[in-house]
């Protein structure tokens, strides 16, 4: 028996004939914080992610454990939380109340939750777990397969209005959607999508998590997108027929007196074509150019959206400055979290020791490094 299976065995009892399912995580190679403003985004699913081992039960009873936070809570189905109670259940509630109002049937069970992504870390572990449930209950309780585009959007909408964080459809896209060996070209305002093959050759990304927890994330969120909302609004009062924000015109941000407001939409405009230059560069295994676009989009992230921190800044220095690296930049909502870099594979191992002993001289403490695979999105796991 493995060590989950074990654990489970622990906890719950009987481990016979367990259901096994599993969410990726995603980086975003490009397209920072325009998935909620109608851009397209070029995000990825990784090998890292969220297993889930579930066991029906006789019980009306609903019992989680999570690995991550070493703990076990349950509910009665007939009596589920109406509203968020500031934990992580909060996002496999919000997928039950989503199924139950939608006729689905819930009767016991008991799962086990064991993540290998970092926590708070902008690599979208609360898309994974809503999507793992909602994927992982639907197929238990109504024995059909999900939609993965609706899916999606309902994992979205579940996050914005059990949750409150008025996100993007980006992160839930990618981990219900994405594919191995591919990244994922999605327009957020029409749902078109394109797989991009993402051949590295002599390349690896790799993921460096600041260690620092995005504290701020969520408030700024909602800021910035609040301000993206007005520089849209003064835009259209010019030019009607502009449906969003990034499909504005870089000429015409003038009219946008408020520096602020215009350097948010400075941003959006740049990293949307950021985004349509990056797959062009995949298409024709143009490596240097990508990572020249994600220099790029770090630059912008830092100076005209303001979501970068002391932290990310230094990562991306330091790896910008050695030759191994091609590309780095922010990843994620920003103020902690992560870094994405494209670097040498045969130097990896290297720039990731220099990296940790630099950082941990400046910080105080170290960051961690993963080397980054692609994964397939949210799927049952049959071996």
């Amino acid at each position: 028996m493995d060590t989950l299976s074990l654990k489970f065995e622990t906890l719950f009892g009987d481990a016979t004939d367990l259901q096994r399912y599993f969410c990726p995580g995603r980086v975003n190679l490009i397209g920072e914080h325009i998935d909620y403003l109608g851009g397209s985004v070029l995000p990825m699913a990784i090998s890292m992610g969220i297993t889930a081992l579930v066991k029906a039960t006789n019980e009306p009873i609903i019992r989680l454990h999570s690995t991550d936070f070493d703990e076990t809570i349950e509910f009665d189905i007939d009596h589920l939380p109406e509203s968020k109670q500031e934990n992580w259940t909060d996002f496999v509630v919000g997928v039950l109340n989503h199924l139950k109002s939608k006729g689905v049937i819930l009767s016991g069970v008991n799962i086990l939750f064991d993540s290998d992504l970092p926590k708070s870390s902008g690599l979208s572990s609360s898309a994974a777990l809503e999507v793992l449930s909602y994927f992982m209950f639907t197929e238990l309780w109504t024995g059909s397969a999900c939609n993965r585009i609706q899916m999606a959007i309902d994992c979205q909408r579940i996050e914005n209005n059990f949750i409150g964080v008025n996100c993007g459809i980006m992160d839930q896209f990618a981990v219900a959607n994405g594919k191995l060996g591919h990244a994922l070209l999605l327009d957020c305002n029409s749902l078109e999508n394109e797989l991009i093959p993402l051949d590295l050759t002599a390349y690896q990304l790799l993921i460096i998590n600041s260690n620092k927890p995005r504290q701020l994330a969520h408030i700024a969120y909602n800021q910035r997108r609040a301000e993206c909302d007005e520089a849209l609004r003064i835009l259209q009062h010019s030019n009607p027929s502009l449906p969003d924000l990034v499909s504005g015109d870089i000429a015409s941000l003038y009219l946008i007196e408020d520096e602020t407001i215009r350097k948010r939409a400075r941003h959006a405009i740049t990293e949307h074509e950021r985004v349509k230059k990056s797959v062009q560069a995949l298409k024709k295994n143009d490596l240097i150019e990508l990572g020249r676009l994600l220099n790029a989009s770090h630059a912008s992230l830092k100076d005209d959206f303001q979501v970068s921190c002391d932290e990310l800044d230094f990562i991306v220095a330091e790896l910008q400055a050695l030759e191994f690296c091609i590309g780095a930049r922010m990843t994620g909502a920003g103020f902690g979290g992560c870094c994405i870099a494209l670097v040498e594979a045969d130097s990896a191992e290297t720039v990731s020791k220099k990296l940790i002993t630099s950082y941990e001289n400046r910080f105080g403490f170290a960051p961690s490094v993963y080397p980054c695979n692609t994964s397939d999105g949210v799927h049952a796991i049959t071996t």
